[in-house]
């Protein structure tokens, strides 16, 4: 892949550009906490501003495809394809999601160049985080190696991972299928089934379907919540070639939602989705603890919710489109170790 115009890269989130020797300050900061210069092979610890501007030299002087990774309050961290994908992140955006948002638009930007190969990546032994990063891009662990890192002084065990194309393609878009059903991207010809949904006893148990809504309103919702590879979407759930309801996830933090046409309601279908569902989310996302929150007066979704190992984390009010006033709701959580998947 040519480095010779770098462009920026924007996702939901985050704003990925060049570096300027303005960022020698914020470069810094980040890279002289030790809990992120550790797991990184080639940086020095302490690490200050000259460190910062030298590399920032060189990284304009090589043409090297250095991306600063910005948000709403400025650089956050780094990420690269200097021979491997390489990322840092600052430590107090750690657990935001910025790093797997950051990479997937940098490894979306490798494979959009038809003649690039296979991506290369790896992990020292440890950074778990990391480490789920890369398999949730689809990297698979080639070898263990020896890598000498700076910040430790020493030799370190560092976990090689490579993407191939192939692999890359097949991981493209978000469908699923379980014996009654397909779980896949909403579609805006899905827009009359999904106004169809927004009824009293649908609408109350959820904060973002009004009812009544029309079919003009469901094509903006499924366009808004459409699949981009991050957190942040709704999918169809469809049954004999009819979207019959509907499951999203997104939010700070990171939740779950479902809902049902009432006439599928008492047959399983909910619990069949979320079987495929959740383990999937913990398999193609990097996060460790996912939420869902739940009317007072909605028990059923409750009970659901307790098969699969969620657990009560907070009571508080919420506000639904369905609903006149907030009313009371319950937050379940469920973690990777903890989520068992319902008969």
């Amino acid at each position: 892949m040519s480095d010779a115009a770098l462009p920026v890269l924007r996702t939901p989130r985050l704003t990925l550009r060049p570096l300027t020797l303005e960022d020698a300050n914020s470069v810094a900061d980040g890279i002289g906490n030790f809990d992120v210069s550790k797991w990184l092979a080639v940086v020095p610890y302490p690490y200050d501003r000259s460190d910062a501007e030298h590399f920032i030299r060189q990284v304009q002087e090589s043409g090297k495809p250095f991306w600063a990774i910005c948000d709403g309050d400025g650089l956050q961290g780094i990420v690269c394809l200097d021979d491997e994908l390489a990322y840092w992140l600052a430590r107090p955006v750690w657990g935001r999601g910025y790093g797997f948002e950051a990479a997937l638009a940098v490894v979306e930007h490798w494979f959009s160049d038809r003649t690039s190969g296979d991506l290369v990546s790896g992990y020292f032994e440890g950074n778990d985080r990391s480490g789920r990063l890369l398999k949730a891009l689809g990297f698979i662990f080639e070898e263990t190696r020896v890598r000498h890192a700076r910040s430790f002084r020493q030799d370190v065990v560092s976990n090689r991972m490579r993407l191939t194309r192939a692999r890359w393609n097949a991981r493209q878009g978000f469908c699923l299928y379980t014996p009654r059903l397909t779980i896949r991207a909403m579609e805006a010809s899905d827009a009359t089934a999904l106004a169809g949904m927004a009824v009293p006893e649908v609408a109350r148990n959820l904060s973002t379907i009004p009812v009544g809504m029309s079919a003009g309103q469901a094509e903006d919702y499924i366009a808004a919540s459409r699949f981009r590879g991050v957190p942040g979407f709704r999918l169809a759930i469809e049954r004999e070639g009819r979207m019959i309801g509907g499951l999203g996830f997104g939010g700070a933090p990171l939740g779950v939602a479902y809902f049902l046409a009432p006439d599928q309601w008492g047959q399983g279908i909910a619990t069949e989705a979320l079987s495929a569902f959740l383990p999937a989310l913990f398999e193609r996302f990097p996060v460790n603890r996912i939420e869902a929150e739940v009317f007072q007066d909605n028990p059923a979704s409750a009970a659901l919710l307790r098969k699969f190992g969620f657990e009560e984390a907070g009571r508080g009010l919420g506000d639904s489109k369905g609903r006149l006033e907030p009313a009371p709701v319950i937050t379940y959580a469920v973690t990777r170790e903890t989520l068992r998947v319902a008969a």
